[in-house]
């Protein structure tokens, strides 16, 4: 069996699809097209019709306006009306003619309007624009009788036939507008109003400008004003009056010329057949170009297939998907070897940079520099920094993230370092060899030099970067430039010295071997003088310690300290303030016990001098506090004891006050009444009371004495003070207290 070609495969496959696709779409355009054209047809018919119905509307409110104005202000009406003799020019000839002309000039002003006649009830006559006669002569007398019946309309008229003589047959079609005269009254009289239908017809002829609608206008009984004779397309809109009550609708020509859009659709279709054969050239096109190889493929395997005949079943007929299995096994195989090249070279490239930055030589120098140059873009001979990028705080950025969202981190700042180095002009070969470190060697391409200014510029832009859009910040430590392989693991044991610097100067900054020089610290005993002012501040609770501190923070941010060298410092500090407070007494030195815990725990935490210094300020702060709220409280417990002893020796003193008490004691007398209420939870003169009391209830029961004489001992001058109080308090006067105490003696 002779198999077809992919090409003609996938011709035969995907050009039916685009055909049917293509003829869905159009199909679906013309529907959409036709269903938005109908919708905006509709919507223009409906606001022509509404335009139309308004414009008639206008013009017949303004004749029945004008004819309202006419019968209240026209006196001539009046006097013919009521055959009224008031002046000079009421010759009844006289006022028909001038009536007459009134009538012809409004016709004149108003072309819709065909006829105005008068009827005067009381002699049944008639006055027309033309003549003036008997009812009984009147062309339109079969109307009128019908209104003297009492059938007025309040509106105007639908069509009916309208000849002013009898003798003649010139009747035509008009409506009508009735007013009584007067308005508002019986009638004495009535105003007709006759607009030809034929003059409305060509008003709204002349309204339709592109002689594309169709507009007809119905009475209220269904009866056509304007009509189109000979087309009987069927009306898009229609819209009723409320003025007239009749009914305006409108509709498209069936003769519409759509010569234009004919045009444009056979221009539109003319494009559309030129766009598919284009498309279909195209797919063609694309098909031969991408089946070709499948086809080559194909025809060596058929060509194996024949020389193999009787060792191999015809598979291309029999199991097509037999190719696609091939080529995806050759796939897997191929991805399988090129995953396993990359992670050893990867492993190894690793590997080269530890044995690199460690010094360890596991090959000789030439094997090294074939191996690094492999590895890399670097320039053999050009200088090169080693460089340590260290997240602060690691342990709160582990707790913070997952495992996952970690080395999403990393790798993300890993392309970050290549890209800032390769915008700067220079080369980065960056390793995590540590969880919180990158390491990382830097090289400038090209002609440029890599100079300190450049490297640390390079080490500020990345820096920076991480800390705006990673929420973090990194430490930076740089190594001195080296030319020669064998000099990495010197750059790198100084980049390491200057990230140890790290707790002195702060993270979230870029920290220079070649910087360190001018500032490292000569040794801590210098500070040995400020350690002692901060200790012996402290034991007197004097607030100078925290200056003091402050300034040794200072020095110490100042001069490049190692982690090792702070501690030591701040423990040489922790052991003279306890030297200090331990000549303090037992209370103070407890408080500084607890204290002393908290700092040494400060102390194995630390990550920056200044966090370290806002701790120690915060700890040693509370200490002070404590320790003074301590003292403050043993000296009121002092002083109250005496002031107790002394009012007991005193209380008979009738000059005993609280303002005596604070002169003698020399202290705040708001005070001192304070330290009464919360000591024995009574004010002093209810304290001094019951001391008073007391003793005169004792000499009341042991003595005989005049009770005037107790109350002087007791220290009330005046006897009725004594006896008001000793009342207040005990609940009975002192003689009776005497008496009650008698006689339970006896």
């Amino acid at each position: 069996m002779k198999s077809r070609s992919w090409f003609k495969r996938l011709l035969f496959t995907y050009l039916p699809v685009f055909y049917l696709v293509v003829g869905f779409l159009i199909f679906l355009f013309y529907m959409t097209i036709s269903q938005v054209m109908e919708r905006q047809m509709v919507n223009t018919s409906e606001n022509y019709a509404k335009y139309v119905t308004q414009q008639i509307e206008s013009s017949l409110q303004n004749i029945e306006r004008l004819m309202i104005g006419e019968i209240n202000n026209n006196k001539d009406l009046k006097r013919f009306l009521y055959q009224l003799d008031d002046d000079e020019d009421s010759n009844p000839y006289i006022i028909e003619r001038r009536l007459s002309t009134k009538f012809n000039a409004f016709m004149i002003d108003f072309p819709l309007i065909s006829s105005i006649y008068m009827v005067r009830t009381a002699d049944q006559k008639v006055l027309s624009t033309s003549a003036s006669l008997s009812l009984d002569s009147f062309g339109d007398h079969a109307f009128v009788n019908q209104l003297l019946a009492g059938d007025i309309p309040h509106e105007w008229t639908g069509s009916r036939p309208y000849q002013l003589f009898l003798t003649k047959s010139d009747s035509y079609p008009v409506v009508s507008l009735v007013m009584k005269i007067p308005l508002l009254s019986n009638p004495s009289g009535l105003l007709v109003v006759n607009v030809s239908t034929s003059a409305i017809k060509k008003m709204v002829q002349d309204m339709n400008t592109q002689n594309v609608s169709i507009t007809t206008v119905y009475d209220q009984k269904g009866q056509a004003i304007v009509d189109v004779a000979g087309d009987n397309s069927d009306p898009i809109s229609s819209f009723h009056s409320d003025y007239t009550n009749w009914e305006i609708r409108n509709g498209i020509k069936d003769k519409f010329n759509y010569g234009i859009v004919t045009n444009l659709y056979y221009g539109w279709v003319a494009l559309g057949i030129i766009s598919i054969l284009f498309a279909t050239v195209v797919i063609i096109y694309l098909a031969r170009k991408y089946t070709s190889p499948i086809d080559s493929m194909m025809s060596g395997i058929t060509q194996y297939i024949k020389s193999k005949s009787g060792e191999l079943p015809d598979i291309l007929n029999d199991n097509p998907r037999f190719i696609d299995k091939a080529v995806n096994h050759l796939i897997e195989l191929a991805n399988q070897y090129s995953d396993v090249n990359k992670e050893n070279a990867l492993y190894r490239r690793k590997q080269f940079f530890i044995e690199l930055i460690s010094g360890e030589q596991l090959m000789d120098s030439a094997q090294s520099e074939k191996q690094f140059l492999f590895f890399n873009k670097l320039v053999h001979g050009k200088n090169f920094h080693i460089g340590i990028i260290e997240i602060d705080k690691y342990s709160d950025f582990c707790n913070v993230y997952s495992s996952r969202d970690q080395y999403l981190i990393k790798y993300v700042m890993s392309n970050v370092v290549e890209e800032i180095a390769e915008s700067r002009n220079a080369y980065v070969w960056a390793e995590w060899l540590e969880n919180g470190r990158l390491t990382m060697l830097i090289q400038m391409n090209g002609e440029h030099e890599l100079t300190n200014t450049s490297i640390s510029e390079i080490g500020n832009k990345i820096r920076i970067w991480i800390k705006e859009n990673l929420d973090y910040s990194v430490s930076i430590g740089m190594g001195s430039a080296v030319s020669e392989l064998t000099d990495a693991a010197q750059s790198f044991d100084e980049a390491e010295e200057a990230l140890s610097y790290k707790t002195s100067v702060g993270g979230n900054r870029v920290i220079a071997y070649w910087e360190l020089e001018d500032n490292v610290h000569s040794g801590m005993f210098e500070q040995l003088q400020l350690i002692r002012d901060i200790a012996e501040s402290f034991k007197h609770r004097n607030a100078a310690w925290k200056s003091s501190f402050i300034q040794l923070m200072e020095v110490v941010q100042s001069k490049y300290f190692q982690l090792q060298d702070i501690v030591n410092l701040l423990n040489f500090m922790i052991f003279h303030i306890s030297k200090e407070v331990s000549e303090l007494p037992t209370p103070y030195q407890e408080i500084w016990n607890r204290t002393m815990t908290e700092l040494n725990r400060e102390l194995k935490s630390i990550d920056s001098v200044d966090d370290l210094r806002e701790a120690f300020i915060a700890l040693l702060g509370s200490a002070t506090e404590q320790m003074e709220k301590l003292r403050v409280g043993r000296i009121s417990q002092e002083l109250i004891h005496e002031i107790k002893e002394y009012i007991e020796q005193n209380f008979n003193d009738p000059d005993l006050s609280l303002q005596l008490l604070s002169d003698r004691f020399n202290i705040n007398q708001s005070y001192l009444s304070r330290l009464f209420k919360d000591e024995f939870s009574e004010n002093f003169v209810d304290y001094l009371t019951r001391i008073r009391i007391a003793h005169a209830k004792q000499l009341l029961k042991t003595t005989d004495d005049l009770i005037q004489d107790i109350s002087i001992q007791v220290g009330y001058l005046h006897y009725f003070s004594f006896n008001r109080v000793f009342k207040r308090v005990v609940g009975v006067t002192p003689g009776e207290y005497r008496k009650q105490s008698c006689d339970a003696r006896t």
